[in-house]
């Protein structure tokens, strides 16, 4: 359990740090693509479709992070009630279920990445299928923490304790 939650603190502090960088680096792609456009009549090749993957990047990320610091989107209107009754089994099974959508959901990424390998699509001489790579890796990482707090509810249930 200490290297699940180790490991998902190192993910989301490397994904911390990725995301500030490449949110950086969009903005100086957009930055210098509008000046050269409106000062110079021209602009970047493929500096559209660079900042398309950027801002994929920068979304699932986000997303990522929100997840580990639980301000994802819940659906709270049966939790909040049914909490009242134990709040441990609740977590449990929303963190299962949680769990196992992300894990098909990863499970189809991967697989999407697979057959985009096959094309020989590049973009700034970066094959499409790495720039697409952060679909399943974030839903992996997802699929991790809400494993992880599965199993921290499992735990908190077996020594029948209150969250």
């Amino acid at each position: 359990m200490k290297f699940l939650k180790r490991l998902n603190y190192t993910l989301y502090k490397f994904q911390k740090i990725l995301l500030i960088t490449l949110f950086a680096a969009l903005f100086a792609i957009s930055s210098v693509q509008v000046i050269l456009r409106i000062f110079f009549k021209g602009g970047m090749v493929n500096a559209e479709i660079m900042t398309r993957y950027l801002v994929l990047w920068v979304a699932f990320l986000g997303a990522a992070l929100a997840t580990f610091k639980k301000r994802h989107i819940n659906l709270d209107v049966i939790s909040k009630q049914l909490k009242k009754i134990n709040e441990n089994l609740v977590n449990l099974i929303i963190n299962s279920a949680s769990f196992i959508i992300t894990f098909f959901l990863s499970w189809a990424a991967v697989n999407f990445v697979i057959n985009e390998i096959s094309d020989n699509t590049k973009v700034f001489f970066i094959p499409v299928w790495v720039m697409e790579s952060i679909i399943p890796l974030t839903y992996i990482f997802m699929c991790l923490l809400f494993m992880q707090r599965a199993i921290e509810a499992v735990i908190l249930i077996s020594k029948g304790r209150r969250k």
